[in-house]
């Protein structure tokens, strides 16, 4: 099995595979494997062509004399990009480790081929209004692009995306039905439209894939999934797994903090959950039932840290970027203000694992099976450079979303310019070819356009479908009475509103459609909640609880759902890795993600935690106040607190009820949380027999 090249690192670069089958340039098991080399370079492509437009498009450089915006880029980056859905997403998951059958070859050049179609009568688009078909073959190619695009939806989003997708297409038709307007309180009674129009605005209007999806598509998302893609392809996600276990292997638990700080680093790069279990799960689930974690443990464990990849600054995922498009806001204000909630997530997980390992007796690594921290960060610097890099573009410099543009141009400079003075430098080792040197760096370009491609792949399907789920819901103008039903249904009471989001995001994750539970809630909740806010009297002073706030609090919510029971996919994928019982890997994890449950609250209800918004002093004092809370109760959570030992029943209940108090923003509740905390602490610390207390081991050295 090959190695990390780093000094000292024991960590292996890939998983072992079942006999038989084949290793991806990515490290994995895929699609590209199996595609013929024809394909292979149009499939890799792609991604390419379309990064290079949008450069074009950003810095409005003219292609013979005109410049490419609007419309033409829209539907010129869905014929690029769709042209890759069908050969790299399979129809089952079994497909996704064969070759594309023919059909997904005649689905890829279909959607590609209606794409241009449209492209190229963009003046009749434009200037005659297509909201109507003026003919069968206009009206027939609507309907066949969104039959593609649901089927796009069922290959990323399972069966139920795909029946939502189906009935968002429907809806309009008896939306104005009698049924509707004298049932359900007439919320879902809507204006209707005939199935022509329905497509039609979805093919062709702004309420369908040329509005919002195209936005984030031609705006936002590429430059970061190329960043992404290549910095993983190149080397990035060995680094970072090194890192993780030159920091935490030593200390007790090791394997599992080590797996908790990895998916953070890889979350603060891939923004997917998905792509986070696959790139740390391979190796950090062995490695955890190795060192004597129980596999529903170690799957869970790995499941709960990658679901915090969502939020995690700087990349964080796409549903941040359904946030910006939506609402207008900045993105270097999210990336900021999701920092420090981010931070408590990864914290109480920390606090849960040591919990579990001091219980259980689980030590750490030897020492010579972990790499030195600065060896690791001498050989990958050139990674935390190019992070530095995109977090000063956003943060300071506000380049916006070419900044991962730039932050790749330097990490494949600094590489360029590390391999060349290797060369030059005498060593005491031989160097290899430089057509061998070649060779290997045409490996990990293609390594990272290989990962590139998929994380555009699967964005790409869930942007398309998601326009018919807007043309439901906006053109019928039911998301209105959605609304307005949401705040009824809470009696105007804001917080009785925020746990019915709450119940709304957990309820639709159970289905595995957490991004689902987001777009609806950001659509028809999201308003509503921040102008009802503006009149509660504790955030009058703050002008009501903010847009990047109130949208956090719903994207921690909807990550809940990978999970969540029935259907809680980042356990089930962890624990198919794990060869564990999925359902009771999913459980487990609902127990170690309880302090995701709490931790939105605090900030969505505490402005000061989003930095943005309150002096330095301010976020520092609150801060404080959250990470002791989230500490005690996660402490309570995984039954055991460092200096005390473990905790009984009674112990435990009171500390989780004093950790929430005591980082709850309302000082009544801060008093009582900071009282129940010092009691049971004392209570149990006096109940304990001498000699009995064990020192903290959460962090390495």
């Amino acid at each position: 099995m090959a190695t990390v090249a780093n000094r000292g690192s024991k960590i292996p670069l890939n998983p072992p595979f079942p006999k038989g089958e084949k290793q991806n340039a990515g490290g994995g098991l895929s699609r590209y494997n199996y595609m013929p080399r024809t394909v292979k370079a149009v499939f890799l492509a792609m991604p390419v062509i379309a990064s290079i437009l949008f450069v074009i498009h950003w810095f409005s450089i003219p292609i013979f004399g005109h410049v490419l915006a609007g419309t033409v880029y829209s539907y010129l980056l869905y014929a690029i990009l769709g042209l890759n859905i069908f050969l790299g997403l399979g129809a089952t998951k079994k497909q996704n480790r064969q070759a594309p059958p023919w059909y997904d070859y005649v689905l890829a050049v279909t959607l590609a081929g209606i794409v241009v179609l449209f492209m190229f009568n963009i003046n009749d688009i434009t200037y005659h209004n297509w909201d109507s078909p003026p003919n069968n073959w206009v009206f027939a190619s609507a309907v066949t692009i969104s039959l593609l695009a649901i089927e796009a939806g069922r290959r990323v989003g399972g069966w139920g995306l795909a029946a939502l997708l189906v009935f968002s297409m429907v809806y309009p038709l008896f939306s104005s039905s009698h049924f509707l307007a004298s049932h359900f309180g007439g919320v879902f009674f809507g204006a209707s439209f005939p199935f022509k129009e329905i497509v039609s605005s979805f093919a062709f209007g702004a309420d369908g894939m040329l509005g919002i999806p195209a936005r984030m598509l031609g705006e936002l998302i590429l430059g970061f999934f190329l960043f992404a893609g290549l910095i993983m392809g190149m080397g990035g996600g060995n680094f970072f797994m090194n890192l993780a276990t030159s920091l935490m292997g030593k200390v007790r638990g090791g394997q599992a903090k080590v797996a908790v700080l990895a998916s953070g680093f890889f979350g603060s790069i891939t923004g997917s959950a998905m792509a986070n279990i696959a790139g740390t799960g391979s190796f950090t689930i062995p490695a955890m039932k190795k060192s004597g974690f129980a596999a529903e443990d170690a799957a869970a464990i790995e499941a709960c840290a990658s679901s915090g990849s969502d939020s995690m600054p700087p990349v964080l995922g796409g549903l941040a970027f359904f946030m910006v498009a939506i609402f207008g806001v900045d993105y270097a204000n999210v990336v900021v203000a999701a920092f420090l909630p981010s931070v408590l997530f990864y914290l109480g997980l920390l606090v849960q694992v040591d919990g579990y390992a001091a219980r259980h007796n689980l030590h750490g690594l030897s020492g010579d099976a972990i790499p030195k921290w600065w060896r690791v960060l001498r050989d990958g610097w050139v990674y935390v450079a190019g992070l530095g890099v995109l977090a000063f573009g956003l943060v300071y410099m506000r380049w916006g979303a070419i900044t991962p543009v730039y932050a790749t141009v330097v990490v494949i400079a600094l590489q360029m310019i590390q391999w060349a003075l290797r060369r030059v430098v005498p060593t005491k080792t031989a160097r290899p070819s430089i057509k061998i040197s070649a060779g290997n760096a045409w490996k990990r370009a293609e390594t990272g356009l290989v990962q590139t491609a998929g994380l555009i792949n699967y964005v790409v399907a869930i942007f398309i479908g998601m326009g018919l789920l807007l043309v439901g819901l906006l053109k019928t103008g039911v998301a209105a009475g959605l609304a307005a039903w949401i705040i009824s249904l809470g009696g105007d009471n804001l917080y009785l509103i925020l746990f019915i989001c709450l119940a709304f995001c957990i309820a639709m994750g159970t289905f595995g459609l957490e991004r689902t539970a987001y777009i609806f809630l950001a659509i028809i909740a999201v308003p509503a909640i921040v102008t009802l806010s503006k009149t509660a009297p504790e955030f009058q002073a703050a002008g009501g609880i903010s847009i990047i706030g109130i949208n956090l609090f719903i994207i921690s919510y909807s990550n809940l759902g990978g999970i969540t029971p029935p259907v809680a996919i980042n356990a089930f994928v962890a624990a198919n890795i794990a060869g564990a019982n999925p359902m009771k890997t999913a459980w487990i994890a609902c127990r170690m993600g309880a302090v995701l449950a709490f931790i939105p609250f605090f900030y969505v209800l505490q402005p000061s935690l989003l930095i943005i918004y309150t002096p330095w002093w301010q976020t520092l004092i609150h801060f404080v106040q959250a990470f002791t809370g989230v500490w005690l109760l996660s402490s309570g959570l995984a039954g055991y607190l460092v200096k005390v030992g473990q905790l009984n029943r009674i112990s435990r209940f009171l500390l989780i009820l004093g950790g929430f108090s005591l980082a709850f923003p309302q000082p009544a509740v801060f008093g009582a949380g900071l009282i129940i905390s010092l009691v049971t602490i004392a209570v149990t610390i006096l109940q304990k027999p001498t000699g009995s207390v064990e020192m903290p081991e959460v962090i390495g050295p």
